[in-house]
């Protein structure tokens, strides 16, 4: 497995690399998630997988944001954009782990357990599933750096060199306001926070909220803010993120269409999109989704917080 700080360097020296960096992040996020609920770790390392999820997350939206910077010809944001995450990777946003298997050593440990006692592995996708149901073998995560073919890490030796930005007229800013609306008015079907997925039937992290209305309402921008995505993105189908500023981002998902692009300059309650159902369908054809609605979400910080709360408490 090639190495992802090696990857997101390289994307940031071409281009033509970020879509793929951002395919082989999406990949890595999946294995996490399927490490998340796998019992041979225990509460305080699947806090750790959540926070490796959520770094991912977001460097690979950074990632995303600079190449769509680069595309419109917004270099000075575009290098700002680079620098963050350079500083990102090269400072430690990138953690390597070891994952160490335990043995039970006890009355239900059999010689599969045995065999895996005291194995490290390196990738969060080699580290198996308990081999029998009586299993009570763990699985220990050892942060720090892997060597990779026998080498140390050489972090100068990635360092890019900083390039003189194009000089570009100043950066038009959103109107100042502190009111916050709802994108769109109907029901909300399903709450920020941990659920039962309605169509998985496994417990998984809401990170928004779902608000059924009917294909192509008007949604509205909750405030303020610069549009740092508008693409096709995971799970979400079609996607317009907003910089808030004070590490505040808003999202909306699932959409039909977006008005809006990369760069653009949005205020309170102007229509940036229609809702739709995209990705409502998912592998093998399976219906992920239980009908038209817009998934509204905001991140403070890097971290989920209730899309309610953000609203009313302005």
């Amino acid at each position: 497995m090639a190495n992802l700080k090696e990857k997101i360097l390289q994307s940031l020296k071409s281009t033509k690399q970020v879509e793929p960096t951002l395919n082989f992040i999406s990949k890595s996020q999946e294995n996490l998630l399927k490490n998340y609920s796998n019992p041979a770790f225990n509460q305080k390392d699947k806090n750790k997988l959540l926070k490796h999820y959520s770094n991912l997350q977001n460097l690979g939206k950074s990632l995303y944001r600079y190449g769509a910077l680069m595309d419109n010809n917004y270099f000075a944001e575009a290098q700002e954009e680079k620098n963050d995450i350079e500083n990102t990777v090269l400072k430690g946003g990138i953690v390597y782990c070891h994952y160490v298997w335990h043995s039970e050593k006890g009355e239900h440990t059999c010689d599969e357990c045995r065999e895996l006692d005291g194995q490290v592995f390196e990738y969060y996708d080699e580290v198996p599933e308990r081999p029998h149901p009586n299993c009570r073998c763990t699985v220990e995560i050892v942060e720090g750096e892997i060597e990779i073919d026998g080498e140390e890490p050489q972090e100068d030796k990635d360092k890019i060199p900083p390039r003189m930005p194009t000089p570009q007229p100043p950066s038009p800013q959103p109107k100042t306001s502190s009111k916050r609306v709802m994108p769109v008015n109907g029901t909300i079907t399903s709450p920020h926070g941990w659920r039962i997925h309605p169509t998985l039937k496994t417990r998984k992290f809401h990170d928004g909220i779902d608000i059924g209305v009917p294909i192509n309402t008007p949604v509205k921008a909750t405030t303020s803010g610069k549009v740092v995505m508008a693409q096709w993105y995971n799970g979400y189908g079609k996607y317009v993120e907003i910089d808030h500023g004070n590490n505040i981002h808003s999202f909306y998902g699932h959409l039909n269409s977006y008005d809006v692009k990369v760069g653009d300059i949005v205020n309170t309650g102007q229509v940036i999109a229609k809702s739709g159902n995209t990705a409502g369908i998912g592998k093998n054809g399976k219906v992920m989704t239980t009908g038209p609605h817009l998934h509204f979400g905001v991140h403070k910080n890097g971290q989920s917080v209730n899309p309610l709360e953000f609203v009313r408490n302005f």
